[in-house]
């Protein structure tokens, strides 16, 4: 899992936006493939720095797994 940084432009004033997402890697017969989990809104305010230790805090709570460290 990781966070994604998506750019959007608004039609009516050609203004430039960003919106974040949740996305897990999935392997299908196509070949492999991203799937949204979670869409994080345009006012995700997370250190960049920070988003690969949330994605995977998420990713233990999901799949079941205990922290190693607290």
């Amino acid at each position: 899992m990781y966070i994604l940084k998506v750019t959007h432009v608004d039609k009516k004033n050609r203004k430039e936006y960003y919106t974040y997402k949740l996305v897990e890697s999935v392997r299908t017969e196509k070949g492999p493939r991203q799937r949204t989990l979670l869409n994080l809104g345009t006012d995700f305010e997370l250190p960049e720095e920070r988003w690969k230790e949330l994605a995977y805090r998420i990713e233990s709570i999901v799949r079941g797994r205990e922290a190693l460290f607290p």
